[in-house]
């Protein structure tokens, strides 16, 4: 077998692989065998038809086939020769068999991980905003619980405004040049300046009143990669209209949140805001060594990694929305993705660098370790850690808990060493983050109330097929 490299656009390496001999006329016949058997020739009987024939008539699929075929035997260990580790998919660029010799020629091409140098990070400086535990946050969190708890009730007539949940019949209609169009009828509900509905929709549906209709022409569709595929009519009804009704401060109201009165309620709403905001931040620290690592490395970013995270992040970005009830067959892919961009460039650029500084400190997950991701997980996802274990066991994403959990100690272990500078907040430098970290961001910012995701957790394999 001879192995030969090639340097393709950014991170794309090409790997042409020649192989001859044996292994090439078993599967060539191989091949012809299941064909003589299998295709039917006009003339002949299944299975009495010439080899000769047979060649001529299917000489490409034969080519193609036992190209695949030889792929598959040889490629892992093509690749081991070529020292070269692909990031994500490989990709069969083309094939070509010579019968004679016989002698299979094939190129695949794919991804290789991103050459960096870590930087130094003794004595590295972050500055962090000096936040101070305040009654308030016990306040808003009395009110996220009200919010919570809150009855929506039916509106007499008055018009539609933001914050009111929404209920309409609508029908979609493709648009089809020169003949007539799908037609998608049915009913959802949404809450009015939370993006629900499109953007236009919502235009459209303030200031109208129960039984208006409205009616949008030629709004553009698009595709999970953001690319228009068509534009559709849409006709809205509003079937009914709610506002929200806030609950009491009172016995009752505790006894909901199960609790036997307000006052008990009160102390212990204020114990679980404290230890959240002492929470907020440990992961506000994390945070802030994470964007400054991503600042100090300039990193290549391999495409099929990057299209597979935008992928993912747009997935659970899709089946919230589902669990609200919307429609998302007609959401803004596009704007979407463009939203997400940011944030997969910096979840990808963060893997690396902490891949790296775990390898060259020979950091690595011990059990103890992998348990304690299995907890944060099920608290992320609302179940139990047992529900979790079993998931990833199942879909085979044990490394993938294990390569998270590496990188959480790794980061620990940097942030040990950095020094951690606590400013006023309205002396602290403005720094321009990109976008998709603001919203997740932000929230943990607003004096460390919320925990906000861990960049370094992913739900998805990074290395094999999506």
């Amino acid at each position: 077998m001879k192995v030969k490299t090639e340097e393709r656009e950014g991170l794309f390496k090409a790997l042409t692989v020649e192989v001859e001999g044996d292994v090439v006329q078993s599967l060539l016949n191989e091949v012809y065998e299941n064909l003589k058997q299998n295709v039917e020739i006009q003339g002949f009987r299944k299975g009495t038809a010439p080899l000769w024939l047979i060649k001529a008539k299917y000489k490409d699929y034969v080519e193609e086939e036992v190209g695949k075929k030889v792929a598959n035997q040889t490629l892992e260990e093509a690749i081991k020769e070529s020292s070269l580790t692909p990031v994500a998919d490989v990709y069969l660029e083309k094939v070509e068999l010579e019968e004679k010799t016989p002698k299979v020629t094939y190129t695949v091409t794919f991804e290789t991980p991103p050459e960096f140098e870590l930087k130094d990070i003794e004595g590295l400086e972050v500055e962090v905003p000096k936040l101070e535990f305040k009654d308030e946050l016990v306040e808003k969190r009395i009110e996220q619980l009200r919010e919570e708890h809150a009855v929506w009730e039916p509106v007499e007539d008055r018009p539609v405004k933001e914050g009111d949940l929404v209920t309409i019949e609508y029908e979609v209609e493709e648009i089809k040049e020169g003949e007539e169009g799908e037609k998608v009828t049915g009913e959802t509900s949404g809450v009015i300046g939370q993006k629900m509905f499109r953007e236009e929709l919502e235009q459209a549906l303030v200031g109208k009143k129960v039984d208006e209709e409205v009616e949008l022409k030629e709004l553009p569709l698009y595709d999970q990669e953001g690319k228009e595929i068509g534009k559709a009519n849409i006709k809205a009804k509003i079937k009914d209209v709610k506002e929200k009704v806030l609950p009491e401060l009172n016995d009752d109201f505790a006894k909901e949140l199960g609790y036997e009165s307000w006052e008990e309620a009160k102390k212990k709403i204020e114990e679980q805001v404290k230890e959240e905001f002492e929470r907020g931040k440990q992961a506000l620290i994390e945070d802030a060594v994470a964007d400054k690592l991503i600042e100090m490395h300039e990193i290549d970013i391999p495409q099929t990694l990057l299209n597979r995270e935008l992928s993912f992040l747009i997935e659970r970005r899709v089946n919230e929305l589902k669990q609200f009830g919307i429609d998302t067959r007609y959401l803004d892919y596009r704007t979407m993705a463009q939203e997400f961009l940011p944030q997969a460039q910096a979840n990808i650029k963060l893997r690396y660098i902490l891949d790296r500084y775990a390898e060259e400190k020979g950091i690595e997950a011990t059990e103890e370790d992998i348990e304690e991701q299995f907890e944060e997980l099920a608290k992320q996802m609302g179940t139990t850690k047992e529900e979790v274990k079993d998931y990833f066991e199942r879909e085979n994403l044990m490394e993938v808990v294990r390569s998270d959990a590496r990188r959480k100690k790794a980061l620990k272990e940097i942030i040990s060493k950095v020094n951690i500078k606590e400013v006023e907040p309205e002396t602290k430098a403005q720094e321009t983050k990109p976008e998709e970290k603001e919203e997740a961001k932000e929230e943990a910012k607003e004096e460390a109330k919320e925990k906000p995701k861990k960049k370094t957790t992913r739900k998805k394999k990074e290395g094999g097929s999506k």
